[in-house]
């Protein structure tokens, strides 16, 4: 796979696929946002107005299903990596074994495993 910028293709560079399907909800700085995609390293939304910019760091202190309203505690330490416009991009920089588990979860659409999460 390859993207195309401005009459180049680079090749792809993105170590962790990520997915657009099923779409999650994040919070940060006090906002919920709705992914358009996601994975193991880290988020994209498209309807970002924080004041963050490229390689600041920040906590994701919220993570679920877009199609519910609770969100589960989480901690994420994340990094800024794209912000153009309305679009923002972050990285995953430290992610720990729970973290990881309820990011499983969520992109396995394990329901079972989620509200077990969501009670510890």
């Amino acid at each position: 796979m390859s993207q195309r910028i401005v009459g180049r293709i680079l090749p792809y560079q993105r170590r962790n696929n990520r997915v657009e399907v099923p779409a999650i909800n994040v919070s940060f700085g006090g906002q919920r946002y709705q992914t358009v995609d996601w994975g193991l390293g880290g988020f994209r939304i498209d309807a970002f107005h924080g004041k963050l910019r490229k390689d600041e760091e920040f906590v994701l202190d919220g993570i679920g299903p877009a199609d519910e309203d609770e969100l589960m505690p989480i901690h994420i330490v994340c990094r800024a990596v794209r912000r153009n416009r309305e679009e923002f991009s972050a990285t995953f920089t430290e992610l720990s074994s729970d973290a990881y588990e309820k990011i499983e979860a969520l992109m396995l659409h394990r329901k079972k495993v989620l509200e077990k999460l969501k009670t510890r």
